[in-house]
């Protein structure tokens, strides 16, 4: 099976992530999408004026991982989510797949372009994931904060 062929079911499964999350999901799983959109704009836009390549190192997907890797990051610093971390720690292999491509050009295209995009679909599962998990909470009556309230902890730590 070429890459070519994964491109409409990914748009698909994304698409169908991105309605199930921004129904359904918490703040920091919207920020998640909000974050993904983010990156295929940034993409879209670039490869207007730099086209992809799998040759060299793709700027546009190397910018883009980078907006991946601080939206992601800060999430994982405010969100009292896991999946954040784990987005972010993604968003740095993907990066490092653009390392090695610069250091080495005997990496193939076919193996630059998967390390390239398979940790976002990874990340889309974990928003997924965290989606489903939030709404099953839900039900229980759960309640799960979405945000850490990192001057409340500052001052339970003064007190002890």
């Amino acid at each position: 099976m070429e890459l070519s062929e994964l491109v409409l079911p990914y748009q698909v499964f994304m698409a169908a992530t991105f309605v199930v999350v921004l129904w359904k999901g918490d703040a920091p799983e919207r920020l998640g999408v909000a974050s993904i959109v983010a990156m295929a704009a940034y993409q879209l836009t670039m490869e207007r004026i730099v086209p992809s390549q799998f040759t060299s190192v793709d700027v546009a997907s190397l910018g883009a991982d980078i907006i991946g890797f601080i939206c992601f990051g800060t999430l994982a610093l405010y969100a009292r989510r896991i999946w954040p971390l784990w987005a972010a720690a993604l968003q740095l292999l993907c990066l490092s797949a653009h390392f090695a491509r610069w250091a080495s050009l005997s990496v193939s295209r076919e193996a630059y372009a998967l390390i390239r995009g398979a940790p976002t679909a990874s990340i889309l599962i974990l928003m997924l994931g965290a989606t489903i998990l939030c709404i099953a909470s839900r039900r229980r009556g759960e309640t799960d904060p979405p945000w850490q309230d990192w001057a409340a902890i500052s001052r339970k730590r003064g007190k002890l």
